[in-house]
């Protein structure tokens, strides 16, 4: 009895010790086959990266800026549509900058009318005197020393002068616009004398 159980008892060891060593063979037979397709993985990966490096380089070679590509004329009708289009496109961009830089050197030199336009919309924007108030307070009291003597002299107040600066200059602005349509009435540009006095007259006054 003790021998055939210790028969039994060595079957199954040695049924168990197979079973272990199929299970290991597998194991390993299954991580090969899992460790070929990740090695074939990684190859096509390197061969991808390396055709999209090689295509990359070749379209950097290849590629040529529009502003530098300047085509021999000899060659210029073998071309077809689209580069006939971009160099035309070339062209007119060139045309163009040309054009800006001609205005921005044309406006850098003013001619005399543009300046005298310039200070016309300048004076037209600004509400402020023309005339120097020193000097034109200075000639009104001379004007008044005219007509007043030593004894009777007159003394102005700042406000005065300045309301007597503005009444003259809306005077003076007004008898100008009037000569300037006259001026341009008889078909010039320069004012005369005798548009000022025809200005005068018109408006009633033949001091």
């Amino acid at each position: 009895m003790e021998l055939k159980q210790l028969d039994h008892n060595a079957s199954i060891h040695s049924d168990s010790g197979a079973r272990t060593l199929s299970n290991v063979n597998r194991l390993s037979v299954e991580q090969q086959r899992i460790n070929e397709r990740a090695l074939s993985l990684l190859q096509r990966n390197r061969e991808r990266r390396e055709l999209l490096r090689r295509q990359q380089d070749r379209r950097r070679f290849e590629r040529i800026p529009e502003r530098q590509y300047i085509q021999p004329a000899e060659h210029r009708y073998a071309l077809d549509e689209v580069t006939r289009k971009r160099d035309e496109l070339g062209r007119q961009q060139r045309k163009r900058k040309v054009r800006v830089n001609k205005k921005v050197s044309s406006h850098s030199k003013h001619t005399p009318s543009e300046l005298a336009l310039y200070e016309i919309r300048k004076y037209q924007r600004s509400t402020e005197l023309l005339i120097s108030k020193i000097p034109f307070a200075r000639l009104v009291k001379e004007v008044t020393d005219q007509f007043t003597t030593e004894e009777q002299q007159l003394r102005w107040q700042s406000m005065a002068i300045l309301a007597l600066q503005e009444a003259s200059e809306a005077y003076l602005v007004g008898l100008l616009e009037h000569t300037n349509l006259l001026a341009l009435h008889a078909k010039r540009i320069t004012i005369m004398r005798k548009d000022m006095q025809l200005a005068r007259r018109i408006r009633g006054q033949f001091l």
